[in-house]
């Protein structure tokens, strides 16, 4: 119980001037006398009355010092906090990314597992379902920006869902702006009190920040959770004999748990297996590990083996940059003109000669893959039979391919005239008849779309297919005269730009919802963030559309909220892909020590645990009933005379 005004206690001076009152009352016998004595009687009576007489028990005398009492009790505001009771509760509920570490009720039997967030959730339902009737809850998350989710609401099925709705948030945590917005709430409003909601691992000082009302932390914190992170991963091209090829890769690991763990990375290159280490780290030390000799890869993941407390940052990505020209691996057994057009794109073409026949050819005989993995592979003409198994047929599921001719049944043409698809392949053509007499019959994938047609037939499709792009010629350039035409150059030209384009770049790491620039195509007309692995894929986080600057897609653009490897692609007229970008998402890095110490201190006339989610309950209504009814009292025993 606590007091508003002590200065109410002045008025107890009334107290010792009732008492005084009744000293001084003048006393009188009731005595039966004879008629002619009674003013006889009556002087001596007031002759012999003194004034300082002793206190005798009387009960209006002491309803009287009860009614004063009262009121000096009822003067200085007493109070009581009662739970619930406050008329306007501000939740702060704490959403950065360390809210998602496991939380345990029962450590030693692992029972109800779930994340900080949802243990936060049980505990704010268990709390607004304590608040009164005509209560209001402001609930502000604690996010990359304070963000008010309810503001005064009293409907508690408004409460119960935006419980439902609140989601761990992986980027930057506004800890600071989102306790100076709740004081300010509550600065001028004293029938509010403020909730926190958090596991108090807070990266920014609280204790400067100061509340005038109630406050209680609910605290999610557990001690002895475990976590290694992986702070850092990448990976560069080196030398090999002298050769270029060799690729190196360096990461850094920390121990964020209370005791030594023992783990093993895995090191992935295009989601094969490529290196394993078995590493053991102390608590809060962190380990440097290298691997050497590895596969060229487009993208590479580092991922622990062991399961931790925390999951987001047990994975790590990472890019080989690539610059300067595209390599091409031109298969083929001999076009001039094809070779020559492929080197005016700037390309640096490496041909490897298919024209010696591969019957009863011996494994001994097989051409090496390259070391070096090429950006675009080029295929003229009918493939050898070892391309479809081993290393080769990897290659080729893995690279850009550009098919012309092939194996299959041919089909004469009839009727000469084209139709084109707006792709980036045929930008800029102008072929009005047919170059070839006949097609071959294929069925087209599900995967790709028709991008010419001649007499009605598909004569070149093109799609992406597991992420690489594909384009496809139902006909080999030596059987009709499209090299020697003008626009065969140009058509070259745009089949390079868009194999190689469709082959993602690496854009680097980014924390989560942060901003980055990314270069759009001009023809984009869609584009989406598509989750492809990591922490993202694994939870089943949908695609997130691009944002657009106006009818455009915006060249800024907000990395997605989960963390994860993410690519960035861009679609023209007849969703043909443009472009596409790697992204390697993060949460926020300082969220990993989710084994800190506490760092939640709140400041403040009422910021105490004691009177969390309380507000004073005052008893001057219930006083001056009281008073009432003694005063009511007192009249009656006033009304009863003298015999009291």
């Amino acid at each position: 119980m606590g007091i508003m005004s002590w200065a109410g206690l002045w008025f107890g001076l009334s107290i010792p001037v009732i008492v005084a009152l009744y000293l001084f009352k003048r006393k009188y016998l009731d005595t039966v006398v004879p008629s002619h004595f009674l003013w006889n009687r009556v002087l001596r009576n007031i002759e012999a009355n003194r004034p300082w007489q002793k206190l005798q028990n009387r009960l209006l005398l002491w309803l009287q010092l009860l009614v004063a009492a009262l009121l000096v009790f009822a003067l200085m505001g007493p109070y009581i906090f009662v739970q619930g009771g406050s008329k306007h509760t501000v939740i702060v509920v704490d959403t950065s990314a360390s809210m998602d570490a496991v939380w345990t009720d029962n450590a030693e039997a692992g029972a109800h597992q779930v994340n900080r967030l949802d243990q936060v959730k049980e505990q704010m339902r268990s709390m607004v379902d304590t608040l009164g009737r005509g209560s209001e809850i402001t609930l502000l998350k604690l996010s990359s920006q304070p963000e008010v989710i309810l503001s005064r609401e009293s409907d508690r099925d408004l409460w119960n869902k935006a419980i439902d709705d609140l989601q761990v948030q992986f980027g930057q945590a506004a800890y600071r702006e989102s306790l100076s917005l709740a004081a300010a709430l509550t600065k001028d409003d004293p029938d509010a009190s403020v909730a926190i909601f958090s596991d108090e691992q807070w990266n920014e000082r609280s204790d400067d920040i100061h509340f005038n009302v109630p406050v209680k932390v609910v605290s999610t914190y557990q001690e002895k959770a475990s976590n290694l992170a992986i702070e850092q991963f990448g990976v560069k091209s080196g030398l090999t004999d002298g050769l270029q090829g060799a690729v190196t890769g360096v990461a850094v690991a920390r121990n964020y748990g209370n005791t030594t763990m023992e783990t093993t990375l895995d090191l992935y290159g295009d989601g094969q297996l490529l290196a394993s280490k078995g590493i053991t780290i102390a608590s809060g030390q962190s380990a440097t590990v290298s691997f050497e000799g590895l596969a060229q890869a487009e993208v590479y993941r580092l991922a622990v083996e062991t399961e931790d407390d925390y999951a987001p940052d047990n994975m790590a990505f990472a890019f080989l940059e690539h610059g300067g020209a595209p390599s091409i691996l031109l298969i083929s057994s001999g076009n001039l003109f094809l070779e020559k057009a492929l080197q005016l794109t700037g390309s640096e073409v490496t041909r490897m000669d298919t024209s010696a026949s591969d019957d009863g050819i011996n494994n001994d005989d097989i051409p090496i893959v390259p070391k070096t993995k090429p950006d675009i592979i080029v295929v003229d003409g009918k493939l050898p039979s070892y391309f479809a198994q081993g290393e080769w047929a990897d290659l080729l599921k893995k690279t850009p391919l550009w098919s012309l001719g092939g194996d299959g049944k041919e089909i004469q043409l009839t009727n000469g005239d084209i139709k084109t698809s707006a792709h980036p392949v045929t930008r800029y053509l102008s072929i009005k008849d047919s170059p070839v007499a006949s097609l071959i019959d294929e069925k087209i994938p599900s995967w790709a779309s028709p991008i010419m047609s001649i007499g009605g037939i598909p004569a070149m499709y093109a799609g992406m297919e597991e992420g690489n792009a594909r384009l496809t010629f139902l006909f080999e350039l030596t059987a009709g005269d499209l090299p020697l035409r003008p626009e065969f150059p140009i058509l070259v030209n745009n089949a390079v730009e868009w194999l190689n384009s469709g082959k993602a770049a690496g854009l680097g790491r980014m924390n989560a919802g942060a901003q980055i620039e990314i270069p759009v195509d001009a023809e984009a007309v869609e584009g989406a963030w598509i989750p492809v692995d990591g922490y993202a894929l694994e939870n089943g986080v949908p695609s997130v559309a691009a944002e657009n600057n106006g009818e455009q897609i915006s060249s800024k653009q907000k990395a997605p909220e989960i963390p994860g490897l993410w690519r960035f692609e861009l679609k023209g007229i007849e969703k043909a892909v443009l472009s596409g970008y790697y992204l390697e998402v993060s949460a926020n890095r300082l969220e990993s020590n989710i084994n800190g110490e506490k760092s939640l201190q709140i400041s403040g006339n009422g910021a105490n645990a004691e009177n969390a989610v309380r507000t004073p309950y005052s008893f001057v209504y219930w006083i001056a009933l009281l008073v009432l009814i003694v005063i009511l009292v007192e009249w009656g025993v006033y009304q009863r005379g003298r015999s009291i």
